[in-house]
């Protein structure tokens, strides 16, 4: 019977877009950006420096263009021009450090907070806001979060306003208004110059628009709707031909971004595309469930709600889910990371939660009540003590800059003036960044591209540069010798050996 009674309330709760959030709310949400990034993430001051494989390489081709080398063609990186133009304006407020990607994190993750709150409050009182620091750990501490800074982290605000302006188009029963298609153009064309492969959640969500827009018999909505996309689109796009038209490295722009991640990129386990496909997407959703476990109970949770409230409104979200899952996991490639920018659909389980506690106190009163000042300090102290507890990175901050390797090797190298180095078959550790040197070979680290092992090692053989670190793979070159062994816990109980060469010539 009270099984009933829940169903049946969760069948007529009200919609309504009609919940602000409030300079108070805004302000909570800001700390909670605040605490979940500080703690959880490399980039932070908290830490000695950002290793992440990833973040460097990011970070050293931000840095790269900010000192005028041009992006693919002079260094060579395989994501989207948008994320490196990020980490340039990062490197101008810090130009060794990572206080730049650090402050632009907060500021992502604060927006993230803010479109995931807006969602709630189209179901739920203001006093629902109250619970979002369970979303910031369900975020940050997962495996998923990796070290921070990654694409997926950097594209989680710009996802969330387009499921926010779908969802609230459907509460309202009106088209979603031109300023809207405008700004999700925008914020879909930076996804598509950041990393493509994260547009899945546009095509399921612009197809189910498109067919909703027809069953509302809103048409001519839909000519609106695709040229104020279209025109939000070129706006973000603008500048990236901009940059490699001046830079004349147009053909560079499609060859790395689009061509290598597409063709060369993607992995298929067996020789039949259907079969590849289907081991794909299986495997894919195991690495989802490692990585992401918590907030995939979060999205189920906050299906069942969407199910038994709208059926409209489950449609859209699954139909977005399917195709975001389809576009991230159908190429073979899994790492953890990925799963991340599935986040977006977790703020509809606080959803369900708040339902719950409303039924738990039966009269909306008593549930109001229990939560006021006092709930909302305890939730930060819970963010905060989560993101101690859980995160997988805090282990980091017992070191100290002169405990790593990136920094041992930086004083070495230091001894040879104008020197160059060379991150050799592995992705870039942090060595750029930590010696304040800028890569002098176009293919500056260890990628999963075939010919960059071997454009590697013709440098090698010519000894075009001064220094070579390899990560776990002592080797013998002729013409360099091995100076200095470092070993460093490069993830939590996980200890790597680094080693540092230097050109023989060097001695003479």
């Amino acid at each position: 019977m009270a099984h009933n009674k829940f169903i049946s309330t969760l069948k007529s709760s009200s919609v309504t877009d009609k919940n602000k959030l409030t300079v108070g709310c805004l302000i909570f949400l800001f700390i909670l950006a605040v605490i979940s990034i500080t703690v959880c993430s490399k980039a932070s001051p908290l830490y000695p420096l950002n290793n992440w494989d990833d973040a460097n390489c990011f970070y050293t081709v931000g840095r790269a263009a900010v000192n005028g080398q041009v992006i693919y063609k002079d260094i060579f990186e395989q994501k989207g021009p948008w994320l490196y133009f990020i980490y340039s304006f990062a490197c101008l407020i810090s130009g060794n450090s990572f206080l730049g990607a650090y402050l632009y994190e907060v500021a992502s993750f604060f927006v993230f907070l803010i479109f995931s709150a807006k969602i709630i409050l189209l179901f739920c009182d203001r006093k629902a806001v109250l619970l979002m620091p369970l979303l910031s750990a369900a975020v940050c501490t997962a495996p998923a979060f990796e070290q921070g800074g990654s694409a997926e982290e950097i594209c989680l605000p710009m996802i969330v306003y387009g499921l926010y302006a779908g969802l609230r188009s459907i509460v309202n029963e009106k088209p979603v208004s031109r300023l809207e298609w405008l700004f999700i153009g925008i914020t879909s064309g930076a996804v598509l110059w950041i990393k493509f492969s994260l547009l899945g959640f546009y095509l399921g969500c612009g197809v189910f628009l498109v067919f909703y827009y027809i069953k509302m018999k809103w048409q001519k909505g839909l000519v609106t709707f695709l040229f104020m996309l279209l025109a939000g689109e070129a706006i973000i796009s603008l500048p990236v031909f901009a940059y490699f038209l001046i830079n004349g490295a147009l053909r560079e722009l499609f060859d790395v971004y689009f061509y290598c991640n597409i063709f060369v990129y993607s992995v298929r386990p067996v020789d039949s595309r259907i079969l590849a496909v289907l081991l794909n997407l299986f495997e894919g959703t195991k690495s989802l469930l490692y990585s992401f476990g918590f907030g995939v109970g979060m999205i189920i949770f906050g299906g069942v709600y969407l199910f038994f409230r709208s059926k409209r409104m489950f449609g859209f979200v699954l139909s977005s889910i399917v195709c975001a899952f389809l576009l991230i996991y159908i190429g073979g490639r899994r790492y953890i990371y990925y799963s991340l920018i599935l986040s977006v659909f977790a703020p509809l389980g606080l959803v369900m939660l708040y339902k719950i506690l409303e039924h738990i106190f039966r009269e909306k009163n008593r549930c109001v009540r229990s939560i006021n000042n006092a709930f909302g300090c305890c939730m930060l102290a819970y963010a905060l003590l989560t993101a101690f507890l859980w995160s997988p990175n805090v282990y980091m901050m017992k070191y100290s800059r002169s405990d790593m390797p990136q920094y041992k090797f930086a004083e070495t190298i230091s001894e040879t003036e104008n020197a160059t180095i060379l991150n050799f078959r592995f992705l870039d550790g942090g060595f750029y960044t930590a010696s304040g040197i800028l890569p002098s070979c176009r293919f500056f680290c260890g990628l999963n591209i075939p010919y960059a092992t071997s454009e590697q090692d013709r440098y090698v053989h010519d000894g075009d540069v001064d220094y070579l670190i390899t990560r776990d793979m002592p080797l013998t070159f002729e013409n360099y010798e091995l100076v200095r062994v470092e070993s460093f816990e490069a993830h939590r109980n996980d200890y790597s050996v680094y080693y540092l060469y230097r050109k023989t010539a060097l001695k003479e």
